[in-house]
């Protein structure tokens, strides 16, 4: 399906869009995000984490000719994950359990062409504006815009939320001089109700009531972002995970219908200790920087560094109990910086 909440004027782009895979695109003038207040307040109540570049690009995220003076107007555009189809399946790994987004290539390398190539047919119209294709990696609250575009709501899990399509897609943003006039959209109407399910699911009870996430107890967090290891009373929660976290949306009733229609792909939500599972995580213990670097080169995995995937193989080792891997882990008790996980993980496999 094909979410079209574009003007008249820009008509032109549907065929376009609809062939590049988009679910879900919209176009309205650029303003202070309706969340920004709420994001101030996270902010200044650190649930950020180590992320200190979230609070350094406040201002930008408040007025976006701060980021480009020609801002004037946003589109925001939703893809699916692609490991939805399982054709697009890249990902050299097969038994970690890895978040959903990330069984693929990186989606900021394929998602800004798609961007650009949308970019391409407006400046063939208007050739005199400006536009500039962002992904989540610039300073802009995406899922804000993408609500103002009718495009879904803000989940309890903080995700965006659509009716039909879920919340298993990636959003895009094109920002421009351009200045066509749109009707005002009526909000996507928030169907959470009642339901809890993403808040009770989360094994480190890291959704909060008022829909947002403490970082610094998000499995997500602590297996990309975080560059220190994670408190010792969290480790037992991350189970099986070795990179990101799918509980709070795999759980979420609106995601049921693109998760049974596409999928007899295996989530890996209760992985076993296989020998193919054995294998890849000796693999991030005993491989070089480069071999590992190399086998993840265009994969979202590379932005956990090698020293995090290292930490994240022995955090999987510590709570599967793999003993096969004793040696392995011993190995790293000697590094400065994989001391501590891997001298924690040895005693892990004695309990």
């Amino acid at each position: 399906m094909f979410l079209n909440h574009l003007p008249e004027d820009l008509s032109f782009l549907y065929q376009e869009i609809d062939a590049l895979g988009f679910t879900g695109a919209s176009y309205l003038k650029a303003t202070t995000p309706l969340s920004y207040d709420k994001y101030v307040h996270w902010i200044n109540n650190h649930n950020y984490g180590e992320m200190n570049y979230l609070k350094n690009h406040l201002s930008v995220k408040k007025d976006l000719t701060l980021l480009r003076p020609e801002a004037k107007s946003i589109f925001s555009f939703t893809h699916p994950y692609r490991v939805l189809n399982k054709k697009q399946q890249q990902l050299p790994i097969e038994s970690l359990r890895i978040a959903l987004y990330a069984q693929d290539s990186d989606y900021h390398d394929w998602l800004i062409e798609k961007l650009n190539q949308v970019i391409n047919l407006l400046k063939s119209k208007f050739p005199h504006d400006f536009f500039l294709a962002t992904t989540d990696s610039f300073p802009i609250l995406e899922r804000d815009f993408a609500y103002q575009n009718r495009l879904g709501w803000i989940g309890k899990n903080s995700c965006l939320i659509h009716p039909k399509m879920g919340s298993l897609f990636l959003i895009g943003n094109i920002i421009s001089s351009l200045e066509i006039a749109s009707l005002p959209l009526e909000p996507v109407h928030d169907f959470c109700g009642k339901c809890r399910k993403c808040i009770e699911a989360c094994p480190t009870q890291a959704i909060r009531e008022d829909r947002t996430l403490t970082a610094s107890k998000c499995i997500s967090y602590w297996t990309i972002e975080a560059k220190k290891n994670a408190p010792e009373e969290l480790r037992s929660s991350f189970s099986d995970h070795f990179f990101g976290c799918d509980i709070c949306q795999t759980v979420c009733p609106w995601n049921k219908k693109a998760l049974t229609d596409v999928f007899s792909y295996n989530l890996k939500q209760a992985v076993d200790v296989d020998p193919k599972l054995i294998e890849e995580l000796r693999f991030f213990l005993i491989a070089s920087s480069m071999e590992i670097k190399k086998k993840l080169h265009h994969t979202a995995l590379s932005r956990a560094k090698v020293s995090g995937l290292r930490r994240n193989a022995m955090l999987v080792i510590a709570n599967k109990k793999i003993t096969e891997l004793r040696l392995e882990v011993e190995s790293w008790t000697k590094s400065e910086e994989l001391m501590e996980i891997a001298t924690w993980t040895l005693a892990q496999l004695i309990i």
